[in-house]
């Protein structure tokens, strides 16, 4: 079976919408989405989705149940040290958002286990952000990289520094913005809107502010689309579907934010896999502002959604070229970093052997990439992507 079919096989198995899919499905089809499956952490949803499944193989069940014990454990952990961190912030009065999977995977998904988290975001007040990481770090937590600027330089042009790791092995991603500044990308990146998030927040039932159903929904299509070309992955729609289950949105509140902030078109394309593959009854498509996205568009994101991840910088350098030609480039080449107008920053090289030693071996593992045919289909699928959502 080709890879387009065998993304919409497991694509199928994520949504349980369209698991008519699965004929015809051989040993090494299993094989490979069961590979993808590992890469995008989708084992333990697999599980809960069809451990009674007998289509698929008995041994490959057992592999996604023990995916799924194994993450079961883990959750438990990343849920204390997620309060304990929370915690640490209220008692000096800098108030942490919750983003993404860290709120979805204990008050969405059915269980905790489903939604494996490699990491929990936390937005912090922009003004506040330097003293929050100052306050976990001396409570030991321990960065998980050196950030390839001076913290005081990365704050004004950039989202987030590398995750703090808690005490106990948690990686905790702390945010000074919910997406990337306008500017900071090659491509287009919406308004920032982190006042609004947390004007708009509440509490849970356990004193965790999270974003408004319209804004966690909003947060989750500009991060997987705007800001990473979908390279998050197929948790993406479950995350969606279960929100929707849990919340009742105000779908022309929603729509409106995303035409006024220019991400319609991404959150159209995002809900329209959520609607082929999912299918949730909440789903309201019927105020969207524009129209339903292309067939041909769908197909790419499907397979975007399953990306190889070890060759998208590669792939990602080469869909740049083919958008915005070398000028657009320039920044990449020379470690650039800005936001807008803004401040102008050059990431460190040093611990690479300095930037003619980094830029050598860039080069060489670029062409190496794109040496492969598959690598020039996905620089190909990502530049589709940036020119319809530039367009």
């Amino acid at each position: 079976m080709d890879r387009p079919a065998l993304c919409r096989a497991l694509l199928a198995l994520v949504g349980t919408a369209r698991t008519n899919d699965l004929a015809g499905l051989d040993a090494d089809d299993w094989a490979a989405i069961d590979a993808m499956a590992a890469t995008h952490r989708l084992r333990p949803l697999l599980h809960a989705r069809h451990r009674d499944d007998s289509r698929i193989p008995a041994a490959l069940r057992d592999t996604w149940q023990a995916a799924h014990r194994a993450s079961a454990m883990l959750a438990m952990v990343q849920r204390v040290e997620l309060r304990e961190t929370v915690r640490l912030l209220a008692a000096a009065n800098i108030p942490a958002l919750v983003l993404k999977g860290g709120w979805l995977a204990w008050h969405a998904y059915p269980e905790a286990a489903q939604r494996p988290l490699r990491d929990i975001d936390l937005l912090l007040p922009e003004g506040r952000f330097l003293e929050g990481w100052d306050l976990l770090c001396r409570a030991g937590y321990v960065p998980a990289a050196e950030p390839d600027l001076p913290l005081d330089q990365l704050v004004q042009v950039d989202k987030s520094p590398p995750p703090l790791i808690a005490p106990r092995g948690t990686a905790i991603e702390l945010h000074l913005h919910a997406w990337f500044p306008e500017g900071r990308l090659e491509y287009y990146s919406p308004p920032p809107d982190d006042v609004g998030l947390f004007a708009r927040a509440r509490r849970d039932e356990q004193g965790l502010l999270n974003p408004a159903p319209e804004d966690m929904l909003a947060h989750l299509v500009i991060h997987a689309i705007y800001s990473h070309r979908l390279d998050c992955g197929p948790l993406l729609l479950p995350d969606i579907a279960f929100l929707l289950e849990r919340e009742t949105l105000d779908w022309p509140a929603f729509w409106s934010r995303g035409q006024a902030a220019g991400w319609a078109g991404g959150a159209r394309l995002v809900l329209d896999l959520v609607d082929r593959y999912c299918t949730p009854p909440a789903l309201d498509l019927a105020a969207a502002p524009v129209p339903a996205t292309p067939d041909d568009l769908l197909a790419t994101a499907e397979e975007l959604m399953l990306q190889n991840l070890e060759t998208r910088y590669s792939a990602g350098l080469a869909a740049s070229g083919l958008t915005i030609g070398l000028k657009g480039l320039w920044p990449r080449i020379t470690r650039r970093v800005s936001a807008g107008a803004g401040h102008v920053h050059h990431r460190d090289s040093a611990s690479e052997g300095g930037y003619v030693a980094w830029a050598r071996s860039r080069l060489a593992r670029t062409l190496s990439d794109l040496s492969d045919p598959a690598v020039r289909r996905q620089s190909r699928q990502l530049a589709q992507l940036s020119k319809w959502l530039d367009r």
